[in-house]
């Protein structure tokens, strides 16, 4: 199960990898990001992707709050923009991304707000350019010692960019915009705790061109989702918990009959068991497994998955940093002919200092998206695949200013090609520059 007050960190993500047909240190990363509803990433330690910021050397006092501004710019060349067998379509292109974090220094509560985006420039492909940004701020209120309250509120727009898990076929990309709230209280009674939390995320969808036939048109893919979860966990020794946590969610579309005569209105519950545990301040590990179902309002047709996860930031080496990204879900489908599938993601990103100035970035990430057929659909189950990887240098010509290669491969392979499933390879190579404060 994950912690849900990590909108901002699904969001600071957002600001390095912003679009998937630009190139990311964090394949892993990236495609969880591709895959994940709002709030329902884990809670991994800022930044998720791309390069690490040192607290220690960089950020700007204001007040009683310190601010973190980070720019990113990568120019290269894409060789299938929009992830076709053939004709493969190259063209160079910019990435300008933004991102900011302003973060409280108290000594009790806490506030944070993170802003940033992502723009985009094809220079053989404008259809594909792209801008995609966030907002968000969350926040815990002390109650008493091991008591207290969080909130978070945030506004994101992104691209659904050709080529990654679960999108509509378009000459030009889907925008989808969401708002995520949540609430949340947690309390610990000397070796025992509780968590529990509620979670609203409004999804709105704009499409940009004609889409292809069995794809669903933005009107009918609008939808809230909710959800409700309590984590119950027990101390067994220092540093190591063992929790169990139940929930419940209900995902309710703006169109009841959807534009192809379906009701698409379904309810869902989960049961995972899991630990966490903290080796040291660096390297920590929470992994869970579990059963979810999600069940159709209208005819009862129900697909049930077992479920599991591991995030976390693994550092027994000092100079190499391991963060795995595995989970496991049941999400909604962007298809007329199935409901929803089943996303399974597993991937793996690391940072290594090589020498001084010198840090290796990359990783990568695999996941497979099981589709379940509408009832009476006439076709078959179908099964997609996708696979990134990424290796790449930065060189650090002072703490503040990084600068290097990244080279990333990534392929889509699906059982059903013939019905819109993918079938390609794309190689991504550039040039980044990292700037910090």
């Amino acid at each position: 199960m994950w912690s849900p007050l990590v909108g901002w960190v699904l969001l600071a993500c957002g600001g390095s990898i912003v679009h998937a047909q630009s190139e990311t240190s964090s394949p892993a990363a990236q495609i969880l990001l591709e895959q994940t509803p709002l709030v329902d990433l884990p809670d991994l330690p800022v930044p998720m992707v791309g390069p690490v910021i040192d607290r220690n050397e960089i950020g700007i006092a204001v007040g009683a709050f310190t601010l973190y501004p980070t720019l990113e710019v990568q120019g290269g060349y894409d060789s299938n923009v929009y992830a076709t067998t053939t004709p493969a379509v190259g063209s160079p292109f910019t990435v300008v991304k933004p991102f900011v974090e302003l973060k409280s220094e108290w000594l009790n509560h806490s506030f944070r707000m993170v802003a940033g985006g992502g723009f985009g420039f094809y220079s053989n492909a404008s259809s594909q350019n792209f801008w995609n940004g966030y907002a968000i701020a969350d926040g815990r209120l002390d109650i008493q010692r091991d008591f207290f309250a969080t909130a978070l509120v945030g506004v994101r727009r992104q691209t659904e960019a050709l080529g990654t898990p679960n999108t509509v076929i378009a000459s030009s990309p889907t925008v989808v915009d969401s708002i995520p709230i949540e609430l949340g209280l947690y309390q610990r009674f000397n070796r025992f705790f509780y968590d529990l939390k509620a979670s609203a995320t409004r999804y709105r969808y704009s499409d940009n061109s004609i889409i292809y036939d069995g794809s669903l048109p933005a009107a009918s893919r609008n939808r809230t989702e909710f959800e409700e979860r309590v984590r119950f966990g027990y101390e067994i020794i220092e540093d190591i918990d063992v929790w169990v946590s139940p929930g419940l969610n209900q995902r309710i579309y703006e169109q009841f009959i959807n534009a192809y005569g379906q009701e698409r209105d379904s309810t869902g519950w989960f049961l995972n068991f899991g630990t966490t545990i903290r080796f040291t301040e660096k390297t920590s590990l929470e992994g869970y497994v579990g059963y979810t179902t999600q069940t159709f309002v209208s005819d009862g047709a129900a697909t049930p998955a077992v479920s599991f996860g591991l995030i976390g930031t693994w550092n027994g080496y000092e100079p190499l940093t391991i963060r795995p990204s595995f989970i496991r879900s049941i999400n909604e489908s962007a298809y007329s002919n199935y409901q929803n599938y089943v996303s399974t993601t597993l991937g793996i990103d690391f940072t290594y200092d090589i020498h001084d100035a010198w840090q290796l970035v990359g990783g990568t990430g695999f996941n497979i998206a099981q589709y379940s057929p509408v009832p009476g659909s006439g076709v078959g189950p179908r099964t997609d695949y996708f696979w990134r990887a990424s290796l790449g240098l930065l060189y650090s010509l002072r703490p503040q200013l990084q600068i290097g290669p990244l080279y990333e491969h990534s392929t889509g392979s699906s059982t059903d090609v013939a019905s819109g499933g993918p079938s390609y390879t794309r190689d991504v190579i550039s040039i980044r520059l990292v700037a910090k404060r």
